[in-house]
């Protein structure tokens, strides 16, 4: 009677058993593998398209026009550009002749129609400046440098290639 009950144990106690592990692995691997693998796949994704950087198409209306800087351009004046520096209170003023040179012959008609906008430009930047920023050579490369971004961010047609100070009074 011990054998039977042994004998009928066994069977039944190996066919479960194996069955449960090998169903136990595959469902280990689809509940944690698969989702996994779904979540390095959208790091890659998301690493590839923030750091890659997309070629530029090469288009036939846009070369890039090299400028002969021996050749002198064209000039426009700015003249009495008046205003008060930075921490001054109203107490100094400085008067300002500004010329601007561009190589581009489309660009002066462009100049001509933003006059007040270039003038506008032009001001806030002389107005944020103090006496000390205004005055000296260093301080007025630097000026020259803002006062040629300035305009070109309101320019369309072309870019302003110097900037000239031929007059600049402080009072």
């Amino acid at each position: 009677m011990a054998k039977k009950k042994q004998e009928e144990e066994k069977p039944v106690e190996e066919t479960p058993s194996k069955e449960k592990s090998g169903g136990n692995t595959l469902k280990m691997i689809l509940m944690i593998g698969v989702p996994i693998m779904l979540i390095q796949a959208g790091i890659a994704w998301f690493l590839i398209s923030s750091f890659a950087q997309p070629t530029k198409a090469v288009s036939d209306t846009e070369e890039p026009v090299e400028e002969d800087v021996t050749k002198p351009g064209t000039l426009y004046e700015f003249s009495d550009v008046i205003i008060n520096p930075a921490g001054t209170a109203g107490s100094r003023f400085l008067n300002a002749n500004i010329v601007l040179e561009f190589t581009a012959p489309e660009l002066e008609a462009e100049i001509s129609e933003k006059n007040v906008q270039l003038r506008d430009a032009l001001v806030n930047v002389l107005v944020s400046k103090t006496i000390l920023e205004l005055d000296g050579s260093q301080g007025r490369a630097a000026i020259k440098e803002e006062l040629k971004e300035a305009c070109n961010t309101v320019l369309k047609k072309g870019k302003v290639r110097a900037i000239y100070l031929p007059s600049f009074i402080f009072q």
